[in-house]
């Protein structure tokens, strides 16, 4: 029995359809630009990262300990889990900018998650320093 029930070996390695492929290779369409918002918000995560403010591989760097530390248990454990996705995604973010500072789709996907998660868990206080 196969591992997943949906597998199909007669289409393993089937060619694709040249005007399906030529669709895939097409660049997405959209602005290939940064807004002055994610230049700002790049260029402050570039900034504390060489300063080392925030240490790639340290999660705990990113909280706002005197914020963090009056915060409920329950508050805290959030803040906990989601500061190891921040931190992995900025983590790739700088990767990203270490080969070329253009705005590609997946820095810009990035940046905006950092950001979005940020804003929805400081509803009520400043937790991160980012």
């Amino acid at each position: 029995m196969a591992l997943n029930p949906l597998y199909d070996p007669s289409t393993d390695n089937a060619p694709i359809a040249q005007d399906v492929q030529n669709r895939l290779n097409e660049p997405l369409q959209g602005d290939n630009t940064f807004t002055d918002e994610d230049r700002e918000f790049l260029t402050m995560l570039l900034q504390k990262i060489e300063d080392k403010s925030i240490n790639l591989y340290g999660p705990s760097s990113l909280l706002n300990m005197p914020v963090y530390e009056a915060l409920p248990q329950e508050e805290k454990a959030k803040a906990d889990q989601n500061a190891m996705v921040l931190i992995t995604k900025i983590r790739e973010i700088h990767s990203l900018t270490q080969f070329s500072m253009d705005a590609t789709y997946q820095l810009k996907q990035l940046l905006d998650g950092v950001r979005l998660t940020k804003q929805r868990l400081e509803e009520h206080a400043n937790i991160f320093v980012i």
